[in-house]
């Protein structure tokens, strides 16, 4: 984006209640690192101000906002244009000017799978636990990017739910899909343990718990160690920070035209989390 040298460029995240949001203190540290004279903020705003603080910031002119719970499903209407894998029903958590027109993205989904693909180049099939928001937006994001999937909440007690390329409407059963079995999980399938419709990290069942032991790999979102799936060793594990650290580099990248230290993001996140 292009900034008259005499504003300082501001990015923020808005969130209720923003208190334990990892972004600020991380990217604090990268701009200060690649040498940025620019400012991050955040905002604790409450749901029913949620619109107007979306508008102030567009107002303002700010050069980019992240979207922190429980927001990010409500951004639809401030955007211009979604980016690939992102839709006016579903997931939004950044959004920035490009060219005049603010521009929707949904980078948890993004960082997701750049790292399960990492682990597994060409996935014969991608397991995602769950049936929240962060559930629907990565299966959304992958079926845009061609990459079938399916979606599970056995350990909820209700029915499976399919979602691959052409399925409409995230969350729309698919009548010719057989119902999502958790057997015969391979070193080829990804494994996504995502969150529950209440936003909480789903919970399993043991044939999901046993089904992530013989994966290829297995992203776990839950940030609390208490509640991680436990991975066997030979299954390539994406922690819930290596996706905040991909996802914050990401965002750095989109913001600022620039590469942020990977290694920079990780040291802060551990240490503001106590990790």
């Amino acid at each position: 984006m292009v900034v008259h040298p005499a504003i300082q460029p501001t990015l923020c995240v808005i969130g209720f209640p923003v208190a334990g949001n990892a972004m600020q203190f991380a990217l604090e540290r990268v701009l200060v690192e690649a040498g940025l004279d620019w400012k991050f903020v955040s905002f604790n705003v409450s749901p029913d101000s949620f619109d107007e603080a979306v508008r102030g910031v567009k107002a303002l002119g700010l050069a980019g906002l992240a979207i922190a719970s429980p927001f990010e499903t409500q951004l639809s209407t401030h955007v211009e244009r979604f980016t690939t894998g992102c839709d006016g029903d579903g997931w939004i958590d950044f959004l920035q000017p490009v060219q005049g027109v603010w521009v929707g993205s949904n980078q948890l989904a993004r960082a997701v799978m750049q790292l399960a693909r990492q682990a597994v180049p060409e996935p014969s099939q991608i397991y995602i636990l769950g049936d929240g928001p962060q559930a629907r937006g990565i299966a959304a994001y992958f079926s845009a990017h061609s990459l079938s999937c399916q979606y599970s909440t056995a350990g909820l007690q209700e029915p499976a739910v399919a979602v691959a390329e052409g399925a409409g409407a995230i969350g729309e059963s698919i009548s010719d899909v057989d119902p999502l079995s958790m057997e015969n999980i391979d070193p080829s399938v990804i494994v996504i343990r995502a969150d529950a419709e209440d936003g909480k990290p789903c919970s399993l069942d043991s044939a999901e718990i046993e089904g992530c032991q013989t994966a290829g790999c297995c992203v776990e979102l839950a940030l609390d160690p208490a509640t991680q799936l436990p991975i066997a060793e030979h299954v390539v594990a994406v922690s819930a920070v290596d996706v905040l650290v991909q996802r914050f580099a990401n965002g750095f990248q989109d913001w600022t035209g620039l590469s942020a230290e990977k290694s920079t993001l990780r040291e802060a996140v551990e240490e503001y989390y106590e990790l």
